[in-house]
């Protein structure tokens, strides 16, 4: 029973961290797209949302390994 708790808890984690990875990425997108030579667009990220996606690809990536590994 706990397990299944645990297993499905684990799973909206999973969840959550590739929506925030996918997020990111869109938004990375749209200003590489709007940015030109004339106007170079940064994509700027604070210091709490680039803890949270590091912590979300470092999960996904231990997902992946522990996945294929296990």
């Amino acid at each position: 029973m706990w397990m299944d708790i645990l297993n499905k808890l684990l799973l909206i984690v999973l969840m959550m961290s590739s929506l925030n990875v996918t997020r990111h990425l869109y938004y990375f997108g749209q200003a590489w797209v709007k940015s030109d030579s004339d106007n170079p667009q940064k994509y700027k990220i604070d210091d709490s949302s680039l803890w949270v996606l590091s912590m979300s690809i470092s999960y996904i990536l231990t997902s992946i390994i522990s996945g294929v590994y296990m």
